[in-house]
C-alpha cells in the first residue's frame, strides 16, 4: 500500500470512529431525556434501569474514543507535547477535550443516580 494511500485509509477509519462516537453519544442523549428529565424519572425499577444503560453507553463511549485516539496518534506518530502543532494535533487534542466532557456527563449521571438511589 502507498504512503498516501495508507494515510487516507487511516484518517477514513477514525472518521468512521468518529461517527460511531457521535452516534452512542446521541443514544445517550436521547437516553438522558427520556429516563432522566422525563416523567419516567419517578418510578425507581425504569430510572434505575435507564440509568445504568446511560452508564453503560456513556463508559463505552469513553473507552472508544480514547481507544482510537491512540490509534490515530500512533499511526501518524504524533505527540502533543513535542514538535510542531499540525491538524493532526488539533484533532487528537479536541478529542481528549470531548473525552473530558464525557466523562463530566457520566459523573453527572452518577450523581444523579446516587441521589435518587438513596
Amino acid at each position: 500500500m502507498s504512503e498516501p494511500t495508507k494515510t487516507s485509509a487511516i484518517i477514513v477509519e477514525y472518521a468512521k470512529a468518529t461517527q460511531d462516537v457521535c452516534m452512542c453519544l446521541s443514544l445517550s442523549i436521547f437516553l438522558i431525556v427520556i429516563f432522566i428529565l422525563s416523567p419516567l424519572n419517578k418510578f425507581l425499577l425504569t430510572s434505575i434501569f435507564g440509568k445504568v444503560i446511560i452508564i453503560l453507553l456513556l463508559g463505552f463511549t469513553i473507552f472508544y474514543n480514547i481507544k482510537q485516539t491512540i490509534k490515530f496518534s500512533q499511526n501518524f506518530n504524533v505527540s502533543l507535547l513535542s514538535g510542531e502543532w499540525s491538524t493532526i494535533k488539533t484533532n487528537i487534542a479536541y478529542s481528549y477535550i470531548f473525552t473530558v466532557f464525557l466523562m463530566i456527563l457520566l459523573i453527572t449521571v452518577l450523581r444523579v443516580l446516587n441521589q435518587r438511589a438513596f
